[in-house]
């Protein structure tokens, strides 16, 4: 592994080879924000992946543009499961950050998209049986990410 996180140049060179229908808009050397669409089984949405370079840790935050996520008021495992901010403004969760699976040594390209299209499989079946299959934990109710921080 390198000594350095890989820089947003090399994660924006390698999204463009892995997803070249991802558009991006870079901010300076320190930050990113890709757009695109991914069809996981049966409907398209419109996806956001913003990263920079101090998400190296806490990873790059996912949200869905279109179409807007449905939710299930009631629902036991809550009315959006594995999202943070899920009533304000919903980030996906894609990775338990206490376990440390991503970093910045990782590709966006590699981990990142491919975690959000499993997701909104999930999200899918969720919506046709009202029971989240993806696994892990869910974020807290308060809507924190979860980091080594913060890790209960």
């Amino acid at each position: 592994m390198a000594f350095l996180p890989l820089t947003i140049e090399e994660q924006v060179a390698d999204m463009r080879a892995a997803w070249p229908s991802f558009a991006h808009r870079t901010f300076g050397k320190d930050a990113v924000i890709w757009q695109g669409t991914l069809k996981p089984l049966t409907r398209s949405y419109d996806v956001q992946i913003a990263y920079s370079t101090d998400m190296v840790i806490s990873g790059p935050e996912v949200r869905i543009v279109s179409p807007r996520l449905t939710r299930l008021p009631g629902n036991p495992e809550g009315s959006l499961p594995h999202v943070y901010n899920r009533d304000r403004d919903p980030v996906l969760c894609l990775f338990d950050p206490a376990r440390e699976q991503w970093s910045g040594w990782l590709f966006v390209s590699e981990t990142i998209v491919p975690w959000t299209i499993d997701w909104l499989a999930c999200y899918e079946f969720w919506l046709m049986t009202g029971a989240w299959e993806g696994g892990g934990r869910h974020p807290p109710s308060t809507g924190r990410r979860i980091n080594v921080e913060n890790y209960p």
